[in-house]
């Protein structure tokens, strides 16, 4: 039986609803990049500060129609990133820290989504197993082994979490993406088990403070395009995702919208509230589109 968190991200809304359930965050889950909060910050303010400053702003969204939080938690091991490679961030993302989020979050009916940026998640996920996260994403390149990506996608479902696949489409200096055709050949077995598939939908791990690419729905078109049929779950696009880009995202299907750059650190000075707003409108004209 699936899990309340499994059943959030991998059951599908996009269907019998109004423009008001869009515009209340009920089908159209935009999903706050916490780690865009640590850009410029790491290695130059405590730890401690900066946990304080997500925390604040998780509790403040979670009173604005915010019910999903996503997290990256890049690992010294990952080979992916581009020449600009982020720092790592585990002294931020501890495993307490981590916990006291998911206790505040789960107190409000929402759910951490953790990012394993790492080429060997089966060996990271037993520190993260105590967390109870709603959904863990991990780079399918990385377990490209078709034993191997059963095994962690059962592991990951048997902590009651929804087990989501990370689909590069742009890739970095570093990282030739997988072609359609060898995600559709790996997914294929396993749909049955898939609630969430993620994609990257601009350059790997582009930072707000160190951008190295922008939203790029045609790659991305064409993963969607190769999808098996039968795979009934839900798309989660990451990447360039902005008040411009969330229409073209949301009809090409997303349901969940990772987003951090223009929520934390637009050059407007708008807060998280109104972008919040704006991106859900936009969605919400999209979709009556």
């Amino acid at each position: 039986m699936a899990t309340a968190a499994q059943t959030f991200y991998g059951v599908s809304t996009l269907h019998d609803f109004t423009r008001e359930d869009v515009l209340a965050g009920r089908v159209i889950k935009l999903n706050p990049a916490l780690v865009t909060l640590t850009d410029d910050l790491l290695g130059k303010v405590e730890p401690q500060a900066i946990q304080q400053r997500i925390w604040e702003q998780v509790n403040d969204l979670l009173a604005d129609r915010i019910r999903t939080f996503h997290v990256d938690l890049n690992f010294d091991d990952y080979r992916g990133f581009g020449r600009k490679r982020p720092p790592n961030n585990l002294a931020v993302f501890t495993p307490p820290f981590l916990a006291r989020l998911t206790t505040l979050i789960r107190s409000r009916g929402g759910f951490l989504n953790l990012h394993l940026l790492t080429d060997a998640p089966e060996r990271h996920l037993a520190r993260l197993a105590p967390l109870t996260p709603g959904a863990i994403c991990f780079q399918l390149e990385a377990v490209a082994n078709p034993g191997t990506l059963e095994h962690l996608i059962g592991r990951i479902t048997d902590l009651g979490a929804c087990a989501s696949p990370v689909i590069e489409t742009v890739g970095s200096e570093h990282l030739h993406p997988l072609s359609p055709q060898q995600v559709r050949a790996l997914l294929l077995p396993l749909v049955p088990r898939l609630g969430m598939l993620t994609f990257q939908a601009a350059g790997t791990a582009s930072r707000s403070n160190l951008p190295t690419g922008t939203f790029v729905p045609e790659a991305l078109a064409s993963y969607l395009q190769a999808l098996p049929q039968a795979f009934r779950g839900t798309l989660q696009i990451q990447g360039g995702i902005t008040t411009q880009t969330i229409g073209r995202a949301v009809q090409l299907g997303a349901e969940f919208l990772v987003c951090g750059t223009q929520l934390f650190r637009n050059r407007e000075g708008l807060s998280p509230k109104s972008v919040v707003d704006q991106m859900l409108l936009e969605a919400a004209r999209a979709l009556k589109g």
